[in-house]
């Protein structure tokens, strides 16, 4: 299991992207029971109900308005009751900006695969219990000067990968796990155009100009980057 990354850490400013799980739980256990263990980024902590401290927001608001910082936000579906954690953290943070559908030419499409548009997650319910709430729809974002800074993915596509491994459906719904294998190689590929989106735009691990060694003429490989910039060149 991944540790979650602290927002007053130095590793902060230096992420690329920042997986954010916005869950009040102090279990650790995501709301609809799918999967289980300690979120990647949680909003939990003594006082859960005021959300993060003034200095975490500032924090926050620069990794994303000035470093360029990417911030993933998985939801279990796009009803209100679904994305109210995340609405919750968002008007704290970036009170000034608004949740909009990311439109299906966006470049996260394409920055690596050609995909039609977000995918489905596959599982809806398990017996009466509804792991993923409302119907199909496109996946939201926070938009800073026409750069997609926050992926609110409401098809939790990183939860078909999380599911895939830790195998979460049993007795006579073991079949799902199956289900959820199958869809796992079209989630992985939704989330590396995710990443390099990521790395190619904002300010911590500018990307945006790299050349595959493959695509270079014989004698030009002194020119492919052989390192990620480091984090004094960022600053």
């Amino acid at each position: 299991m991944v540790d979650a990354v602290q927002i007053t850490d130095a590793a902060f400013f230096e992420s690329p992207i920042i997986f954010m799980e916005p869950i009040s739980s102090s279990s650790g256990k995501l709301q609809n029971g799918l999967l289980n263990g300690k979120a990647i980024w949680e909003t939990k902590g003594s006082r859960p109900s005021l959300g993060y401290t003034d200095r975490e927001v500032q924090r926050i608001r620069e990794y994303v308005i000035n470093r360029g910082g990417f911030i993933y936000m998985p939801t279990h579906g796009n009803t209100e009751k679904a994305l109210q954690p995340a609405l919750r953290v968002l008007r704290q943070v970036l009170p000034e900006y608004q949740l909009t559908m990311i439109p299906r030419d966006h470049e996260i499409y394409n920055s690596f695969y050609e995909l039609n548009g977000p995918l489905r997650f596959p599982v809806r319910k398990m017996g009466n219990t509804i792991l993923h709430h409302g119907p199909y729809g496109q996946l939201r974002g926070v938009f800073i000067d026409d750069r997609l800074a926050v992926l609110v993915d409401t098809e939790a596509m990183i939860h078909v990968m999380d599911g895939a491994v830790q195998k979460p459906f049993f007795g006579h719904y073991q079949d799902r796990n199956k289900i959820l294998d199958e869809f796992a190689p079209a989630a992985a590929r939704q989330l590396v155009n995710i990443v390099v989106y990521a790395v190619t735009h904002g300010n911590i691990s500018d990307y945006s100009n790299y050349i595959p060694e493959s695509a270079l003429a014989d004698g030009e490989t002194d020119s492919v980057p052989q390192r990620a910039p480091a984090a004094a060149d960022q600053l």
